[in-house]
């Protein structure tokens, strides 16, 4: 009779793990398919919607998703067209983006380069008042009270002025700072360089992982904000995309939005174009990831290693 050998209940346990390391991966995929596929389907309708010919939304106008027989652009037309408030609002909210994220970030490089040096005095008590304010703030009655009193009510500073350093992004970036080396900065000071250029010419450089963070970070806030023009903005030329967007949507009516129309033209429905304007208010923040991606969760996974 055959004995059994030592190798047979090992080579078992080895089966075992396999086979439920293939179990969990087939459960892993199918969960996360599932998700997947339930998070695109609102955004496949909506831009299906968009882009499909008014005669194929009429014979489907209950369908959530319509497929198209054919491919049209003329509601982005009916947007973009000559004297629509829709080309205003694009303008300001690109603007803002620009110069908020990049007003944004170089405060939190400012503020975190120095809090992150130990021989500082005092950073301690200066971390914490920052700290304070992620906790508790003043109020929406009285912030709006200090930005009118700046007289930055209806101009275009205060969508910017009032927001312009995060206290998270703060401490992630002065973090990061502290995982460098010291010995790079001692070794730029031997060679006589400032604090200002061993900042820019040595700390950020190195800082990029965590500089493209934050910048998406302070991007995509500054472009889906809609909050701080309702309560600091009543001249609707100033309105920003989303706020419009939010109007229409409330609404459920594109107002005068496309008024670019002339009188003979077939106004599009009012669902369709709000889609549309979903899509235009979306699509360019959705086309900064892929270049940021590669940075993004390796700034993130360094800048909070520390505390």
């Amino acid at each position: 009779m055959m004995k059994p050998t030592s190798s047979q209940p090992a080579a078992q346990r080895k089966k075992s793990v396999l086979d439920a390391d293939r179990w969990f991966g087939a459960v892993n995929i199918t969960l996360l398919t599932v998700v997947t596929i339930v998070t695109l389907l609102p955004v496949i309708a909506v831009l299906l919607s968009s882009i499909t010919p008014m005669d194929d939304v009429i014979k489907q106008p209950s369908a959530f998703i319509v497929i198209p027989t054919s491919l049209t652009f003329e509601y982005y037309e009916w947007l973009f067209r000559s004297g629509s408030r829709i080309i205003d609002a694009y303008t300001i909210t690109i603007v803002r983006t620009i110069v908020g994220t990049a007003l944004s970030l170089t405060l939190t490089v400012l503020t975190a380069y120095p809090l992150s040096k130990k021989f500082l005095p005092g950073r301690g008590g200066v971390m914490s008042i920052f700290f304070f304010t992620m906790l508790f703030s003043g109020g929406m009655i009285p912030t709006f009270l200090v930005v009118n009193g700046l007289h930055l009510t209806n101009t275009f500073w205060a969508l910017i002025i009032p927001s312009a350093l995060s206290v998270y992004n703060l401490i992630i970036m002065r973090t990061f700072f502290q995982t460098i080396p010291v010995e790079l900065e001692e070794s730029a000071v031997i060679d006589g360089a400032s604090e200002m250029t061993t900042l820019l010419k040595i700390m950020l450089p190195v800082s990029l992982p965590s500089l493209a963070t934050i910048s998406l970070f302070y991007a995509v806030f500054h472009w889906n904000a809609f909050f701080d023009a309702v309560l600091y903005i009543t001249d609707r030329k100033l309105w920003p995309l989303q706020l419009i967007l939010r109007d229409i949507l409330v609404k459920n009516d594109i107002g005068d939005l496309a008024l670019g129309g002339s009188l003979t033209d077939i106004r599009p429905p009012s669902s369709v174009l709000i889609n549309t304007t979903i899509v235009v208010a979306v699509l360019p923040i959705m086309c900064v990831y892929p270049f940021l991606q590669r940075y993004f969760v390796q700034g993130m996974m360094v800048g909070s290693i520390k505390g």
